[in-house]
């Protein structure tokens, strides 16, 4: 099956392979993204290339697919006018357009942080419910928002609570490679003729791995996920269960995207908890300072936590296997034979692939600190770990 930047290049999308997996993360969880970026970076046209690979109409005779302009929608573009018939029943019911929200499988907030706050508060019931005025928005399965950085002209910070509702906040990147700026600007508005559905077959695979990821990953997600927030709180920053949760979500989905791949090793497990802690960081577009050193700090907390579980953990498995090296040679080939069965289904087996994960995090322990620092502080998305290369 092709991979997921495959099919983002199929319909004319190059240059997102650094956050592709968020992107995707998002799609099978069905939850709301925020996309932060530069203007001219691809935001709306990403959303609306999705739209297609995901079979969802885009031709104004059935639009299921809409890209709201929050600066300047008002109230009755999104809903409509009311029904005087339905009043006349004492039911709150509107007409419905092509641009009104009611049968919308996927949509686009753009600008939402030029929104005025009455807006926002709109955004907000539906990002949060998936409802408006009270009603439901039954088909809505994709929701992603874009907005410009903090300190553009006439961009304002979230609202707290708005941007705690975003499953994941994601940095556009800026910097594009040489490869891919001459794929863009030698492209034309490029659309696959092939609507195969190959994107819908992903999404459901990866969610079946999801549901049934080994009980191995999901403690050491939980672990991370604890002493991430546990260290948050403690330095002063709100960091809500609803947040935790979403980062639970998110890394889930994110090994079960490496399992699909075939890509689990050691810089993608390292990866995929930076991630998870940057991603879920809502102080990127609420306030005028991040407050980076405190998600550097909190992150440090919790991964140094792991690498020194990972450290005890394969210290008690090295002193027993110098114990078993006494028995007999019998026992002892017997244990060779179980130990090397278990080696062999690593992926699937619970006791060993602890073991595997734990040496997985303390091997990455340098891509947990310089690799955080270069990657999510710095934005230095080519830094590469010297401790890979010399496995």
């Amino acid at each position: 099956m092709k991979t997921f930047n495959q099919i983002l290049e199929e319909y004319g999308i190059y240059g997102y392979n650094t956050i592709s997996k968020a992107i995707l993360a998002a799609l099978v969880a069905e939850e709301p993204i925020l996309l932060v970026g530069e203007h001219g970076t691809g935001k709306t046209l990403l959303a609306e290339k999705l739209a297609l690979a995901l079979r969802i109409d885009i031709s104004d005779s059935n639009k299921e697919f809409i890209a709201y302009d929050a600066s300047k929608a008002l109230f009755e573009d999104v809903v409509g006018f009311p029904n005087p018939e339905s009043l006349k029943e004492g039911k709150l019911k509107y007409i419905e357009s092509p641009l009104t929200i009611w049968n919308k499988k996927f949509i686009l907030i753009d600008e939402i942080s030029r929104a005025n706050p009455q807006m926002q508060n709109k955004w907000l019931e539906v990002i949060r419910s998936r409802r408006i005025m009270g009603n439901n928005i039954p088909d809505i399965r994709f929701i992603f928002a874009a907005m410009n950085p903090l300190g553009y002209l006439g961009v304002n910070p979230l609202d707290e609570a708005l941007a705690d509702r975003f499953f994941l906040i994601v940095n556009i990147p800026e910097d594009f490679k040489d490869n891919d700026l001459r794929k863009i600007i030698n492209s034309e508005d490029k659309v696959a003729t092939d609507l195969s559905g190959d994107l819908d077959q992903m999404i459901k695979k990866i969610k079946n791995i999801a549901s049934q990821l080994p009980p191995a990953k999901t403690n050491l997600i939980d672990n991370f996920i604890i002493d991430f927030s546990r260290k948050v709180n403690e330095l002063g920053i709100s960091f809500s269960p609803r947040r935790a949760a979403m980062m639970k979500k998110a890394l889930t989905i994110f090994f079960a995207i490496d399992i699909f791949d075939e890509n689990e090793n050691n810089t993608s497990a390292a990866e995929n908890l930076m991630m998870a802690a940057n991603y879920s960081w809502n102080y990127y577009v609420t306030e005028d300072d991040p407050e980076t050193d405190k998600l550097k700090e909190s992150f440090y907390y919790a991964s140094k936590k792991i690498t020194k579980t990972a450290k005890n953990t394969v210290k008690n498995f090295e002193k027993y296997q110098e114990k078993n090296k006494s028995k007999k040679r019998d026992s002892a080939s017997k244990t060779v034979q179980f130990s090397n069965s278990q080696s062999s289904s690593l992926p699937h087996d619970d006791e060993s692939g602890t073991l595997t994960m734990m040496k997985i995090l303390g091997i990455g322990a340098e891509i947990m600190t310089v690799g955080f620092y270069e990657m999510v502080i710095k934005g230095n998305s080519k830094w590469e770990s010297k401790l890979e290369k010399k496995l």
